[in-house]
């Protein structure tokens, strides 16, 4: 039963996250919806990390890679954030320490990754060491091989190395959606012009 719950909610957290996030970053999504979303995302993220202390701990960890890089930057991820908090110390939420420090510092090198493939033009190349770094960071690999060299030295359960990939593959489902969207966006001005239509 646990095993579902996770599969089943890992996808909803990291596509819910991504959501919010684009709409305010990248304008891409509404913004009252995602003021709507936030607490809602945020009560599910409490939820997951109840059903069992690995999920506490992944979970939380992710929180605190986001958090310590300072990527809290709206009000609906402190909303989403505040609600993870409250109903965690309301309910007494059970973590694992190893796993926690571990995954926290592994969630917090994916964020300063991500960011460096991001910005740095030595990486933006057409080698395959660069591929590698860029596709390593830019998917957030660290966090998953830390999940699963834990989950193959017994510490956690391995379902929950499935579980990041789900949560993951979401993530990254929404950003394709959110980049096209965003193509769409960018090419719509030029399109108008070649069917005639002159804007006013």
């Amino acid at each position: 039963m646990i095993v579902y719950m996770v599969l089943m909610l890992y996808p909803l957290l990291g596509a819910g996250l991504k959501y919010i996030d684009d709409a305010f970053d990248e304008q891409v999504f509404n913004k009252k919806l995602a003021y709507v979303t936030a607490p809602v995302i945020g009560v599910l993220w409490t939820y997951a990390m109840m059903v069992h202390a690995a999920s506490a701990s992944l979970l939380l960890a992710i929180v605190l890679g986001v958090l310590l890089k300072g990527k809290i930057d709206n009000l609906a991820f402190v909303g989403g954030m505040g609600t993870i908090v409250a109903i965690s110390l309301v309910v007494g939420v059970q973590f694992l320490w190893v796993p926690l420090i571990v995954l926290t510092v592994a969630a917090l090198l994916d964020e300063v990754g991500n960011d460096l493939v991001d910005k740095s033009k030595h990486l933006q190349g057409t080698r395959m060491w660069q591929k590698v770094v860029v596709g390593f960071f830019d998917q957030r690999w660290v966090a998953k091989v830390a999940v699963l060299v834990l989950g193959l030295i017994g510490m956690i359960p391995l379902v929950f190395f499935i579980a990041l990939l789900l949560f993951d593959g979401a993530y990254l489902g929404v950003r394709w959606y959110s980049l096209t969207k965003q193509m769409k966006r960018k090419q719509a001005p030029s399109i108008s012009l070649q069917s005639g239509y002159v804007p006013t």
